[in-house]
C-alpha cells in the first residue's frame, strides 16, 4: 500500500520546509506527499519548490486561497495512495510514524489520529466529545458511550473511507471542518482509533501572525454556528455554548472574557 500525505499550506514560513524535511528524511514506507498551496504570499511554498525537490513530493499551486477543506479535497483528488494522511504543515514527524503506517495498512477500515506534542512538551489532541448536550453528558458519566472528535492536524483515513464519508465539507473556510469531518465519520459507523507515533505540533502556522486570539475565536464561533445549522439547531448551539462558559468559569476563568467578547462579535460582524 502507498500512503498519500496531504498537506495544505498558506504562509507558514519555514514550518512547511521543516515538515517536508522530516518526512523525506524519516519515512521508509512507500509514500507520496502532495502539498496544496493556497496562493501563499510569503516564501514558504516557493522555498520548498526550489530547495526541496524530491521524487515523492508533488507541489500543487492553487490560484487562490480556497481554505483548508477545499484545498484538502483538491489534493486528495490527485492522490494515488490507498491510505490518506491529512497533516498540518506546522508539524514534524519522526521514524516512529513508519510503524503506525504499517499497522494501519493491516486495518485500514478504521480512522486514526496521532497524539500531538506541543513546543513545551505537553500533549494535545486528546479525544473530545461531539458538542451536543446529550453526548456531553454521556462523556461525563459514561465516556465509553460518547462520540468523539479530534483536532484535524493529523488524520489518517483510507481512500475508500474518505470517499465514503463524502470528503471534507467545503462549507467551512477555516475552523470546525475537522469537527464536521469527525461528526460524519461517527455517523458512518467508522471506528476512530489512537495512533501511537507522537507528532510535534508547532501550532498556529498560518493564523497566529494574522489574527489575534479574539479574532480567531470570533471566526471559530461563526463556523460553529454553521456546524449546528447543518447537523442540529441554534438552540443546541446556545445550550452547548452556555455549558462551556460555565465550565470555563470554574476551570479556566481567564478565558471567559475573550470567549464572551468573541461570541458577541461573531453576531455583530459579517462573516
Amino acid at each position: 500500500m502507498v500512503v498519500s500525505i496531504i498537506i495544505v499550506n498558506y504562509n507558514t514560513g519555514d514550518l512547511l520546509y521543516n515538515c517536508l524535511k522530516s518526512i523525506t528524511e524519516n519515512l521508509t514506507v512507500d509514500y507520496q506527499v502532495i502539498v496544496a498551496d493556497n496562493a501563499s504570499t510569503d516564501n514558504s511554498f516557493s522555498k520548498c519548490c526550489n530547495e526541496l525537490r524530491h521524487e515523492r513530493v508533488l507541489y500543487l499551486p492553487l490560484c487562490c486561497n480556497y481554505g483548508f477543506a477545499k484545498a484538502n479535497n483538491i489534493a486528495a483528488a490527485k492522490a494515488t495512495g490507498e491510505i490518506f494522511h491529512f497533516l498540518n504543515p506546522d508539524t514534524v514527524i519522526d521514524g516512529r510514524l513508519n510503524g503506525d503506517y504499517l499497522e494501519i495498512m493491516e486495518a485500514p477500515q478504521h480512522v486514526y489520529v496521532n497524539p500531538l506534542v506541543n513546543r513545551d512538551g505537553s500533549m494535545e489532541n486528546g479525544a473530545m466529545p461531539l458538542p451536543f448536550i446529550g453526548n456531553i453528558l454521556r462523556w461525563n458519566f459514561n465516556r465509553d458511550k460518547a462520540l468523539r472528535w479530534y483536532k484535524g492536524a493529523s488524520v489518517i483515513i483510507s481512500a475508500e473511507n474518505f470517499r465514503r464519508i463524502g470528503k471534507w465539507c467545503e462549507d467551512y473556510f477555516m475552523y470546525a471542518e475537522d469537527l464536521d469531518l469527525f461528526y460524519t465519520i461517527n455517523s458512518s459507523g467508522i471506528k476512530i482509533k489512537d495512533a501511537n507515533a507522537p507528532i510535534c505540533h508547532y501550532g498556529g502556522g498560518s493564523t497566529s501572525a494574522i489574527w489575534s486570539s479574539l479574532e480567531r475565536e470570533t471566526i471559530v464561533q461563526r463556523s460553529m454556528r454553521h456546524f449546528y445549522r447543518r447537523h442540529s439547531n441554534m438552540l443546541q448551539y446556545v445550550a452547548v455554548k452556555l455549558y462551556y462558559l460555565l465550565h470555563y468559569i470554574f476551570k479556566n476563568p481567564a478565558r471567559v472574557p475573550t470567549d464572551i467578547s468573541a461570541w458577541i462579535k461573531s453576531y455583530r460582524s459579517k462573516p
